[in-house]
């Protein structure tokens, strides 16, 4: 669900110029978990929720990634689910996943 909302995040920064706004991330953050069929934890959800800002932002500057269209065509298949095949969602995987084990 982070490298999701990650996403997120930068997509809508390219798309509007702002990041996504506190209803936007709790309305994709119950997007991914009902498409997940993983609606059980909510404390977890909102943890990560609160996160993905920041590890947007931090993306964002050190590396000056844009999500424009075909960058998001690539990291979602056509069920909207995300593409681990892409090398942009990897990494953005690999990101999420650092700072979460850093912050155990």
């Amino acid at each position: 669900m982070l490298t999701f909302l990650v996403i997120s995040h930068l997509a809508t920064k390219f798309a509007t110029g702002r990041w996504m706004s506190i209803e936007s991330t709790v309305e994709s953050s119950a997007y991914w978990s009902k498409s997940m069929q993983r609606e059980g934890d909510v404390v977890s959800r909102i943890m990560l929720a609160s996160r993905a800002l920041s590890i947007a932002e931090a993306i964002e500057v050190e590396t000056g990634l844009t999500l424009n269209g075909s960058a998001l065509a690539s990291i979602f298949d056509s069920n909207l689910r995300l593409d681990f095949s892409s090398v942009v969602t990897r990494d953005i995987y690999d990101r999420c996943h650092a700072y979460l084990l850093a912050v155990k």
